[in-house]
């Protein structure tokens, strides 16, 4: 899993970059609250989506895991 970083322009856009894209059809879905967002595409199914948050999470569990044992 990589992780990319992206701005918002002044007018508020946000540039996707390309490795991100190319995961997604045109039509996406976006659910956000105040501190993360999360990007679909606009056919993927609930149950899908939340299957991937699930990969996602355990990878994040183990970026904190490793952080702390590099202040350590």
């Amino acid at each position: 899993m990589v992780e990319l970083k992206a701005t918002l322009t002044k007018g508020g856009s946000i540039y996707l970059p390309k490795e991100l894209r190319q995961g997604f059809t045109r039509e996406l879905k976006l659910i956000s609250n105040g501190l993360a967002a999360l990007i679909f595409p606009s056919t993927a199914s609930y149950d899908d989506v939340l299957d991937s948050l699930k990969v996602i999470e355990v990878e994040l569990n183990h970026r904190i895991k490793l952080s702390r044992k590099t202040k350590d």
